[in-house]
């Protein structure tokens, strides 16, 4: 029963694991597509609604899929609340505070934080312009991470499964082992050999 309930939670735990990272291929591409949606609706907020950046970061948050909201609700919160506090340093929080929830790679929060520079502080047509090469740049990154999603994800769920097997496996041999000793041999009043077979003993 306690070798049962054990394996149980074995397969269990290590099943969550592999599942967990698996899903975390998907989710980054998700990311990286919901980002660029983001981004193009802030890009409707900044040239055809001319809304303050505070306001539009936070009506994009409140839009995007909920993968993405950390990076603009974020940004945004921190503009609206902390007086001196500049666009780049409230997007850069925004940014790892979406590297809390989906992991980012150096060179994707690289990305991020340069955008948040050229973000709010200069002309609407520059920002425009930052905002269609940051987008081109995220849409390269999605199908690099799509390509990972597609070599790896069922490679972890594959793994999760069999290295669970294998572990349960060795611990019922292990039970097993402990469970059933193997017997010792009886002593001998002489010096003849003996040999013992399941609890037996033969003498010359």
């Amino acid at each position: 029963m306690f070798k049962l309930l054990g394996a149980f939670f074995i397969v269990a735990g290590c099943s969550y694991l592999g599942l967990k990272r698996a899903k975390l291929y998907q989710k980054r591409t998700e990311l990286f597509r919901f980002l660029q949606n983001g981004l193009t609706l802030l890009e409707t907020e900044i040239n055809y609604t001319a809304t303050p950046l505070p306001v539009a970061l936070e009506r994009v948050g409140k839009k995007i899929n909920k993968i993405c909201q950390p990076l603009f609700l974020r940004a945004a919160t921190i503009l609206q609340e902390k007086k001196g506090v500049t666009v780049a340093e409230a997007w850069s929080t925004g940014v790892k505070a979406l590297d809390k929830e989906v992991p980012l790679r150096q060179e994707e929060k690289e990305l991020l934080f340069v955008f948040g520079h050229g973000l709010g502080g200069s002309a609407i047509e520059e920002q425009i312009k930052n905002i269609a090469l940051t987008r081109n740049q995220l849409s390269l990154i999605e199908k690099i991470a799509k390509e990972e999603q597609d070599k790896n994800q069922k490679m972890w769920q594959y793994l999760g499964i069999r290295d669970n097997c294998l572990r349960v496996k060795a611990i019922f041999l292990i039970c097993s082992s402990i469970a059933d000793p193997p017997r010792p041999c009886p002593k001998t009043n002489n010096n003849s050999f003996s040999s013992c077979r399941k609890g037996t003993s033969l003498s010359s």
